[in-house]
């Protein structure tokens, strides 16, 4: 065992013997929709997936989601400032390049944007339902890009028959307004739901060196529709619409005035589906569009950036009730910025074994032709042992692959020539279940990318004057612990503890904690107040080789608050507290984050 390790199986003993560990409790009925192309028990999954509830979601200590989203084990993230400025989110090392991010079954992963990944940076949790995070190189489900994991977020959904509906308004403080409007409505055939949020904050400074606020506003609104036709006919449409301005200060600080740099960006994007069921066979058609339109402004010069995607899909899915389960499917996706246009066109199959009750095999390929490229096939192979009915072995082992962005093959910036980053992954995890839905496991994870694209700021190589991409190599291994334990009917212990060794060129990876520990306890206090504590702790972090010499990148830990108490059956009061005893510290060297900052409000449904 190497000395790396050995620290972390220690804590691995630790946590086998504790009575809780970490991340959301599930119950058998559980399932994935992103696991494998066909909805599975999660139980019956080889992949690791972290699946989050609506109803956490909705009572998550944090506003802006991706914070949240570091409580799973795995996860961890950066931003450059407030609620708004840039935000990445990070899977076992890889950043928002290497996650597309899907919601409602729209990709809404930026295609104008350096990596081609998703910012974080100011969505918040408002009007989002349940989550999952599908982990590994996954181009056998998704085609490129997904080296690192899917994160899949739905919207809201009804829950019940008849029309219902939610409030909801927060204040706090940087002056921040927040309010939310949800609608539902079912019936015996039609599910139909609606949202609108807005957020209003003066923020601070972004930059560590200046003290001006730079604030943000943002409306999101999102739409989802089902209707069932006929007994073996549906159709449906989602659609998202996001809004924003967005103040921020220039990389290494603003110091000085004028003070003036902001982005504006609109994002819309719309999915139309139709499901078709024959006999033992199911289709799926879909069409999608999404574009996002940002301006960046700054000492009033405007920088334009707009990037569209276009996507038709077929899945289909043939299931005899026996032993196996064949998916297979085509697409074809279309990505255009200001400058360049590029298509791809998949193939995909897979195939669902259950030789025995206790045994699901998983296994995937995929074929992506790509405009510019050569064809790339992609594999997968899973496995879900049930060893005995509380004890679970999962097995995977997957490749992938990743084209350069737009504007990475822009010779201003990139490198025409530049080929496809390939990468292999492979993780095994062992989980035990306790009685109320108490859990703990363990998972070990391994990736490596070769010829990844990365920024060097040295590089002199293109036009930029100010860097160039380059491609490198990536190696990322570690070990996953988290658990839940239900002490009482009213108390209830959860966790999560995060070893990552991750080597980008043969030196650490830069805003990748090696240690990461999250801890939680809700509380039950009395039948109408309910409460939650949350501490993080990260450590060993390297900051980028562009942080400022005076960065507070390193180790910290944060302690969130948050509680809510019932005034009637429909309204209950809620505070926040983010980050409770006002800890100084950086996610991305030379950006500000949050000091302690309380939030109350009230949520009325009907």
């Amino acid at each position: 065992m190497t000395p790396n390790l050995r620290p972390v199986f220690c804590a691995l003993c630790a946590l086998a013997t504790a009575p809780a560990v970490a991340q959301e409790a599930f119950d058998l009925d559980t399932i994935t929709v992103i696991a494998n192309q066909t909805a599975t028990s999660l139980d019956r999954s080889g992949s690791t997936v972290e699946v989050i509830a609506e109803h956490e979601v909705r009572t998550a200590p944090n506003a802006r989601l991706g914070d949240f989203l570091t409580f799973q084990p795995g996860i961890s993230s950066s931003s450059n400032g407030p609620l708004g400025t840039t935000a990445t989110v990070r899977i076992r090392g890889l950043g928002g390049a290497y996650v597309p991010v899907i919601i409602d079954g729209i990709d809404v992963t930026d295609p104008a944007s350096s990596g081609g990944g998703f910012d974080f940076g100011g969505l918040t949790r408002s009007g989002l339902g349940r989550i999952e995070v599908l982990k590994g190189s996954q181009s056998a489900r998704f085609g490129l890009n997904a080296i690192g994991g899917v994160i899949d977020i739905q919207s809201l959904r009804p829950t019940e028959d008849g029309v219902h509906g939610f409030v909801e308004v927060e204040a706090g403080r940087f002056d921040t307004q927040r309010g939310v409007l949800g609608l539902t409505a079912r019936t015996a055939r039609t599910d139909l739901s609606f949202s609108i949020s807005r957020i209003e904050t003066d923020g601070f400074s972004a930059s560590a060196f200046g003290t001006e606020k730079d604030g943000h506003e943002a409306t999101q609104a999102n739409l989802y529709l089902r209707h069932q036709v006929a007994e073996n006919i549906a159709v449906g449409l989602s659609a998202i619409y996001i809004d924003s301005r967005t103040e921020f200060d220039e990389f290494g600080g603003d110091g000085v005035p004028p003070f003036d740099e902001f982005n504006t960006n609109e994002s819309i994007g719309a999915r139309l589906f139709t499901e078709i069921q024959t006999g033992a066979v199911s289709h799926e058609v879909a069409l999608s569009t999404f574009e996002s339109d940002r301006v960046s402004f700054s000492n009033g010069v405007a920088s334009p950036f707009k990037g569209e995607r276009r996507r038709i899909d077929y899945r289909g899915s043939y299931d005899t009730g026996g032993i196996w389960v064949l998916n297979f499917g085509a697409d074809y996706t279309e990505e255009e910025d200001l400058n360049q246009k590029i298509d791809i066109t998949g193939l995909q199959t897979e195939l669902l074994l259950a030789p025995t009750d206790a045994l699901d095999l998983a296994f995937s390929v995929r074929n992506d032709d790509h405009s510019e490229y050569d064809s790339e096939l992609s594999s997968r192979a899973a496995l879900a042992w049930r060893i005995q009915e509380d004890l679970i072995l999962r097995a995977s082992a997957s490749d992938g692959f990743r084209a350069p962005t737009l504007v990475q093959l822009d010779p201003f910036f990139g490198n025409p020539a530049f080929q496809p980053e390939t990468s292999i992954s492979y993780d095994l995890g062992l989980e035990k279940r306790f009685a109320n839905d108490g859990f703990v496991r363990a998972t070990l994870f391994h990736t490596e990318i070769d010829d990844q694209i990365f920024f060097d700021g040295a590089s002199t190589r293109c036009g930029s004057g100010f860097g160039c991409f380059e491609q490198g190599d990536f190696k990322g291994q570690g070990i996953e612990l988290s658990g839940r334990y239900a002490i009482n009917p009213f108390l209830a212990i959860q966790g999560a503890y995060t070893f990552t060794d991750a080597e980008q060129n043969g030196e650490d990876a830069v805003r990748v904690p090696r240690h990461d520990v999250a801890l939680g306890l809700d509380a039950q206090i009395t039948p109408r107040l309910s409460g939650q504590i949350t501490i993080q702790h990260i450590a060993d972090i390297t900051p980028s080789p562009f942080a400022p010499p005076t960065n507070k990148v390193g180790d910290h830990t944060l302690v969130h608050l948050n509680a809510a108490y019932a005034l009637t059956d429909q309204v209950e009061a809620v505070l926040r507290v983010e980050n409770l005893f006002d800890e100084d510290y950086e996610t991305a060297g030379g950006f500000n984050q949050s000091g302690a900052a309380a939030y109350v409000g009230l949520r009325a449904s009907f």
